[in-house]
């Protein structure tokens, strides 16, 4: 029997508690969901490989992503009635931030699926793979204790850079300024550019005092109380203001839809801003 060995590089892209698959035209995965990516060309890196395919497959033109894991699978399947034994290694990276290029039409079915939303059989094994390394915490809880947060006011325009805050099962509940807790012997401003590197990559210049509020809140039914120093900031990377909105990765694994929302949008109640009380006290 014939045996054919397949080096392939594929991308994770999620969006709002939902992943990005392909579906197989062709070979031993025919009908199946697999990740967008393929065949490393000869003479390419991984890299080079990924952008082309997403381009090719998706109408995708990636910007940032990182490696994430590698997965492999053993097969067979017949090719015009020739029988094969398959070994396919795939290199699958996590894309952080792409653009629809709407002058192209993606080769493949694209499909978003949310991440309950398909049965494993219809998946390829290196699609089973990425989900199963994909973190499989119920999400954030808040403790039984008030919490110091510091988060940057970062204008550009008339719009507010916020992040999307969203429930267990995926669904928006409203956007908040960047920014995360306040660590045990950290200030307030060492804390906000210590978060704003870890999530953006950038350092950042306060240009004002902060604002003080106190937030009370519910999140699944469990109470939550935060003391939020909102501080007003430049960014020291100009190419974040050029960026209307981008894709983030915590530490933990999970992603987050950071975008640049017009304030008057807040005002109208179109989006909903967090926490309840800045936006009152935001000079327009």
């Amino acid at each position: 029997m014939n045996q054919v060995s397949r080096l392939g590089a594929y991308g994770i892209l999620l969006q709002d508690s939902a992943i990005l698959l392909v579906r197989k035209k062709s070979g031993p995965y025919k009908g199946l969901w697999d990740l967008p990516g393929g065949a490393i060309e000869f003479g390419e890196t991984p890299e080079e490989a990924l952008k082309r395919e997403l381009l090719e497959e998706s109408a995708l033109s990636i910007t940032r992503f990182e490696f994430a894991t590698t997965g492999t699978a053993l097969g067979s399947y017949k090719d015009r009635g020739i029988p094969y034994q398959f070994h396919h290694v795939g290199m699958i990276y996590k894309v952080i931030d792409w653009t629809q290029e709407s002058s192209l039409t993606p080769e493949e079915e694209n499909r978003w699926f949310k991440l309950s939303d398909f049965h494993s059989d219809e998946l390829t094994p290196l699609a089973k793979h990425a989900l199963a390394s994909l973190p499989k915490d119920r999400g954030w809880r808040p403790q039984n204790r008030i919490r110091g947060k510091a988060i940057g006011l970062a204008k550009h325009k008339d719009r507010l850079l916020v992040c999307e805050v969203l429930n267990d099962e995926g669904v928006l509940k409203g956007w908040c300024p960047l920014g995360g807790g306040i660590e045990f012997g950290e200030a307030a401003e060492v804390a906000l550019r210590r978060e704003i590197q870890e999530e953006l990559g950038c350092n950042i210049q306060i240009v004002g005092d902060s604002l003080v509020l106190e937030n009370i809140f519910e999140h699944h039914g469990i109470q939550g109380h935060e003391i939020v120093f909102a501080f007003p900031i430049q960014f020291s990377d100009s190419q974040i203001y050029a960026k209307n909105r981008f894709q983030i990765f915590e530490a933990k694994g999970s992603s987050h839809w950071v975008e640049w929302i017009e304030i008057e949008r807040f005002n109208r109640g179109e989006y909903i801003l967090f926490p309840p009380g800045l936006l009152g006290k935001l000079a327009l």
